[in-house]
């Protein structure tokens, strides 16, 4: 399936890649191009530029979906994940009570989670990726993940959240609870009463009663936690998904796509194909303009002249080594993956314009 079919007929469309590479430029464009079509689309970013919220006519990116303008078209919104924000409505919203609710996310130890650590803000991602999904509000859906450092680990979240979340692993973290209002180490292990003895000889009572307390009264939403990442799972693997590749034609960045696609093929992904983006164009020469050039090498130039065609045979050797990239890439592929450029453009997307820019080369060219 192409990219114009991907757009047109899937659900949810998912942009990878490294980092620096245009990936979130490229989730934009490519929302537009299906709002553009007539379905309804939301662009889901993970840590957008304050560049590209201009692009799209916004002061900055809110954490609920805000309708974007481009011209007659009026089915294109845009929002940015904002991980604690995300993190407390899921809270609130499956909590069994408001009393629980609030002793949650009033607890030290959930507001390091939902703030500062590792592998939180993947989780959110899913989290909201699932509830866009089963609101049916969207005929299509955008999402720009993480650099592919991080991606893995985004892809991998539900598994991990799931294992987490089984009644056998959790046991281990629920073994401190109160009785009566006190700290009382019941544990099941000497290895385990062993553990929890340093960490209140290390850090005090205060921070093993806070873990405690949180995990206590965090276990009523575990079902439900652990149910959604399992669905969501299936979300990432249905037909009607599809993953994208963004790359750039450097050798280490292509080394770390080819990664990037044998993980997604391990995983059972749907993968669309690749767009290279910030690809160097080559400069036709007739055979007398290239004759010229041969010429002017043998000369004595000025200065200014030499700089000049120092420049030019930079630029030409640039050409011709990332045309090489991109081949060997494509032949590293499966040969139905789709292979798309993007020219490197002299100026910077910094607008609706620019976007469009974009959709031309990749779907009017």
């Amino acid at each position: 399936m192409d990219l114009e079919s991907s757009l047109q007929q899937k659900k949810m469309l998912i942009v990878a890649g490294s980092g620096g590479v245009g990936k979130t430029t490229l989730a934009a464009a490519l929302a537009i191009q299906a709002a553009t079509w007539g379905r309804k689309t939301i662009v889901l970013t993970i840590d957008p530029a304050k560049r590209l919220a201009a692009a799209l006519g916004l002061k900055q990116f809110a954490h609920t979906p805000e309708k974007i303008v481009c011209g007659n078209n009026q089915k294109l919104f845009a929002m940015m994940l904002d991980t604690k924000y995300t993190f407390d409505e899921l809270i609130k919203k499956y909590a069994p009570s408001e009393d629980i609710a609030n002793k949650i996310i009033g607890n030290r130890i959930y507001t390091y989670l939902s703030t500062m650590l590792a592998g939180t803000q993947n989780y959110m991602a899913l989290e909201k990726l699932y509830e866009l999904h089963e609101s049916k509000e969207y005929d299509f859906i955008v999402l720009d993940t993480p650099p592919a450092r991080h991606a893995m680990n985004f892809l991998e979240a539900p598994d991990r959240l799931s294992r987490f979340l089984d009644e056998n692993t959790l046991k281990w973290f629920l073994k401190p609870y109160f009785i009566a209002g006190k700290l009382s180490i019941r544990l099941f292990s000497a290895g385990s009463h062993f553990f929890f003895k340093l960490i209140e000889r290390l850090t005090g009572k205060e921070l093993l009663y806070n873990l405690s307390e949180f995990f206590l009264n965090l276990q009523t939403l575990y079902g439900g936690f652990r149910e959604r990442a399992l669905k969501t799972k299936e979300i990432l693997q249905s037909e009607n998904t599809i993953f994208y590749l963004v790359t750039h034609p450097e050798r280490a960045v292509f080394e770390q796509t080819l990664l990037f696609h044998k993980r997604l093929s391990e995983m059972r992904l749907p993968f669309g194909g690749v767009i290279v983006n910030r690809v160097a164009q080559s400069v036709p020469l007739s055979p007398s303009e290239k004759k010229e050039i041969k010429s002017l090498a043998k000369e004595k130039l000025s200065e200014q002249d030499q700089k000049l065609l120092e420049i030019f045979e930079h630029y030409r050797n640039l050409t011709i080594r990332e045309k090489e990239y991109v081949s060997h890439l494509k032949k590293a592929l499966p040969e139905s993956a789709p292979l798309y450029e993007i020219p490197f453009f002299e100026q910077a997307v910094y607008d609706i314009k620019g976007l469009n820019l974009i959709n031309h080369h990749l779907f009017y060219k």
